[in-house]
């Protein structure tokens, strides 16, 4: 679909096409192909999964300078396109930032939030604590060399083993590796464009107050997670008032991918305290413009 700047945004959906709308913000990198669980589990759970490339990703028009609050305009644009008023919102990993200002935007529109292995804010101190090298090294150059970002990510410096928990959720959950392939391939068709833009976006200030998040927002991580340590979720859910953290003993950042069937069942309407909260028909009154 074409947005309102005349930038292009790619999509699609999974599941469900009668069921309950869940936006979802892939990883970074990513792309709207990374859908996990399948199309039998997302329809089976009564969802209607729309994933969609963030600029500089898959088919996705890029987007210079962008920042957390401005994917978020994006999905309130989508949501409008595809007649889509009250939704949910998922983010895993890299994605659970851009969830986060999407809920923060767009309180009356988005019922609930699921985190998953989400990163929080890299402005903090101690945020890199305990973060795997290359991930840590990514970050810091970000935030300190951001000219030499690209540089760094294209020279394979960075493309070390991964941590034995990682490597085991392969072992562990049937067809991740299969199911991440595609995703991963059509995430790098842009080249670094993407994982740039979100690398920026994670450690500059977000832009937003965590603490005047009021939709319901619910964390699965796992305290073997070096990728993204513990404390990125512990730190969330601290600041997001009445936020449910799940921690997932003796798993890892990529096990999060088995937590996204549990995670997607809690953002349904029944499932939530209160029920699905009526919405304006139309564009509803946010905190953001989707508009530079």
């Amino acid at each position: 679909m074409e947005l309102e700047d005349g930038r292009r945004v790619a999509f699609e959906e999974r599941g469900d096409r009668d069921g309950f709308p869940v936006l979802r913000f892939h990883g970074t990198p990513g792309s709207r192909w990374e859908q996990f669980p399948g199309e039998e589990a997302t329809a089976g759970l009564g969802v209607r999964l729309i994933t969609f490339d963030r600029p500089g990703y898959g088919r996705s028009d890029p987007r210079p300078d962008r920042t957390l609050l401005d994917v978020a305009g994006d999905a309130e644009q989508l949501a409008d396109a595809l007649g889509v008023d009250a939704f949910a919102v998922t983010g895993m990993s890299g994605g659970a930032p851009f969830a986060l200002a999407t809920a923060w935007s767009y309180p009356d529109r988005v019922t609930a939030a699921a985190l998953t292995c989400g990163i929080g804010p890299l402005d903090r101190p101690g945020a890199l604590e305990g973060m795997h090298a290359p991930n840590a090294r990514e970050f810091s150059c970000a935030a300190q060399e951001p000219e030499r970002l690209e540089n760094l990510l294209s020279d394979g410096s960075l493309a070390a083993d991964l941590p034995a928990e990682e490597v085991r959720a392969f072992g562990e959950i049937d067809g991740l590796g299969e199911a991440l392939a595609p995703g991963l391939a059509e995430a790098a068709r842009q080249g670094w464009v993407g994982v740039l833009a979100d690398d920026l976006a994670f450690v500059r200030p977000w832009g937003f107050d965590l603490a005047a998040i009021t939709v319901p927002v619910s964390l699965w991580h796992g305290d073997r997670d070096s990728l993204v340590p513990f404390h990125h979720a512990e730190h969330l859910a601290a600041q997001i008032p009445g936020a449910t953290l799940h921690r997932c003993r003796g798993e890892g950042h990529l096990a999060m991918f088995g937590r996204q069937e549990e995670a997607l069942a809690s953002l349904l309407p029944r499932l939530i305290r209160g029920g699905c909260r009526q919405v304006a028909t139309g564009r509803s009154a946010s905190r953001h413009s989707s508009m530079p």
